[in-house]
């Protein structure tokens, strides 16, 4: 497995010669959808991980599917030096790193939201500019869904979490209750 530090140099590296052309949000577009297509196609990703394959025939199926997706130039030189090192398997890994340094580089921070049900643009904007104004960044959602949490939202900004989720405050009420009785003791049913 890459080491973090390693998926940081290879990102660094693409990022510094991306925002040389003001590519950097096209090339990380076109990264996520490879590494999409990889993740989907479980075939191709054998393929171009397995050992015992030729490099020139991995070179050959890369650039085919490379040819198809219409990337970028960078984005094809970038995955074909991935190739040729052997850390294409962890393109995921570079990936994260790169998105790291872009919000890094564009003083923005991703907000992961999940809420029970869909969110309708203008709450998502609404959100969007409160996280704004708690963290005094700029801040792009990534929206989740999950019925678990019953209602409200959860918005988590890098290790931050922002719970206002039912499934929460019912379990804080509960706590509250259980304490509440416990704390006290047994009250007697007549006070004579």
């Amino acid at each position: 497995m890459i080491a973090g530090s390693l998926a940081k140099r290879y990102a660094k590296a693409l990022v510094d010669v991306a925002a040389a052309s003001d590519d950097l949000e096209a090339i990380r577009q076109e990264l996520a959808e490879f590494a999409g297509l990889l993740r989907v196609h479980r075939e191709l990703r054998l393929f171009l991980a397995n050992p015992s394959v030729l490099r020139r025939d991995k070179t050959r199926a890369l650039d085919e599917v490379l040819a198809s997706l219409r990337l970028r130039p960078l984005t094809t030189s970038f995955l074909r030096i991935l190739l040729e090192a052997g850390r294409l398997p962890v393109l995921d890994n570079v990936l994260r790193a790169y998105q790291a340094l872009v919000d890094e580089r564009l003083g923005r921070v991703k907000a992961v939201v999940t809420a029970a049900v869909p969110l309708e643009a203008d709450a998502q904007e609404r959100l969007r500019q409160r996280l704004e104004q708690v963290v005094g960044k700029r801040v792009y959602l990534e929206v989740q869904q999950d019925p678990g949490i019953l209602g409200g939202l959860i918005a988590q900004i890098g290790s931050l979490v922002y719970d206002g989720s039912l499934r929460t405050q019912l379990a804080r009420l509960r706590e509250q209750l259980v304490r509440g009785v416990w704390a006290e003791g047994p009250r007697p049913i007549f006070d004579w």
